[in-house]
């Protein structure tokens, strides 16, 4: 797992070169996280990150609609980012299996135990998933679909970067929603598609 996550990250740099700052913190912050943990990156879950736009803590609860017993104050340093990962949804919630703050503040709390808050809870809004930062002219069609099974409707083709925001999970099927044009449009996102990491591009799953 360890190799993994490196060549993500090595994968991660070389294509998306049109960064460079992030791309030297990704080389010394991600490098030393990996040579620590053997997981970074959690494919079996749909991801998410907390925007960095807003202001109010996140909450986090015992159960949906249930009690909070925690709040995790607003990152303000620069390139830090909330990222969890997802296990189920419920009307509107999201099942945390793991948080992780990156990619700086490593030295955050939540990153000694990021299991801490496994199977607790926290409300999906303002949870967001990027598509990656892809160019029409890549011929790459991100599609999302009605039901989380690419047999069912097509509801938006994506052919360059969406900001989404995270309302569902289905295994590794992300329910986003987002608005364009005026117009808002929902639906379930593959895995392959989803990019919750902020501080990169993304390059697209195989």
């Amino acid at each position: 797992m360890l190799i993994n996550s490196l060549l993500f990250i090595y994968e991660t740099v070389r294509q998306h070169m049109r960064k460079p700052i992030l791309t030297l913190l990704l080389l010394t912050t991600l490098s030393a996280f990996t040579q620590e943990r053997t997981k970074i990156f959690f494919n079996d879950f749909v991801e998410c990150f907390y925007s960095n736009k807003e202001t109010e803590p996140i909450a986090i609860y015992d159960n949906p609609k249930g009690k909070i017993i925690t709040k995790l104050d607003v990152l303000t340093e620069p390139n830090c980012w909330y990222k969890f990962a997802i296990s189920d949804s419920n009307n509107g919630w999201l099942k945390i299996e793991n948080i992780l703050v990156l990619p700086a503040c490593q030295e955050n709390d939540l990153n000694n135990d990021i299991g801490e808050y496994k199977g607790k809870w926290i409300l999906a809004k303002n949870m967001e998933i990027d598509l990656p930062d892809i160019t029409k002219e890549s011929g790459i069609k991100m599609n999302l679909y009605e039901k989380p099974d690419k047999k069912s409707n097509i509801t938006f083709t994506a052919l360059e970067y969406l900001s989404t925001e995270l309302t569902e999970v289905n295994g590794t099927w992300a329910k986003v929603k987002f608005k364009k044009n005026g117009k808002l449009y929902s639906g379930w996102l593959e895995r392959k598609y989803q990019c919750p990491y902020p501080w990169t591009t993304c390059p697209v799953w195989d």
